[in-house]
């Protein structure tokens, strides 16, 4: 079978939390290394799958191989624009070099133009860590709005 994204439902939920710790194993941020709540991160993947969000998984037929989590909220400069804002963005490592990264994110750019031109988000973005690969995310409408530092 070939590779597709589609929408999580709840039966990814085990894949996903196991990708969910393989992506904060690999953070700069270290405090994350400590963080293991599975039953709050189900609850918020099953808000976000009921429609305060997207959660989008590569499945290659075998199982899951990748997904690309955003939510939904109100911009800080107005309660009445909402903003879909990437969280996460993972392919594991056997799967990378294949389409599934490139599908997920085309997914994304999607789902996101789609929510946009009808109305229910003003914007959607997505985020790059430092420790990530290197995309052509203009191939997909997006521009560069800021860098983001931490502490």
């Amino acid at each position: 079978m070939s590779l597709r994204v589609r929408d999580a439902n709840p039966f990814d939920i085990p894949a996903l939390l196991d990708m969910l710790r393989a992506y904060r194993s690999q953070t700069p941020l270290p405090f994350l290394a400590e963080v293991d709540d599975a039953v709050y991160v189900t609850r918020l993947l099953t808000e976000l799958m009921a429609g305060r969000g997207v959660v989008l998984v590569a499945d290659n037929g075998d199982g899951v191989v990748g997904m690309l989590m955003a939510q939904i909220a109100p911009s800080m400069w107005s309660p009445k624009h909402l903003m879909m804002t990437e969280m996460a963005y993972w392919v594991n490592p056997e799967s990378r070099g294949s389409s599934a990264g490139y599908r997920l994110l085309s997914a994304y750019a999607e789902h996101g133009q789609a929510l946009k031109d009808g109305g229910r988000i003003a914007a959607f973005v997505i985020s790059k860590m430092v420790n990530s690969p290197d995309l052509k995310y203009e191939r997909f409408g997006f521009s560069k709005l800021e860098e983001m530092w931490v502490v």
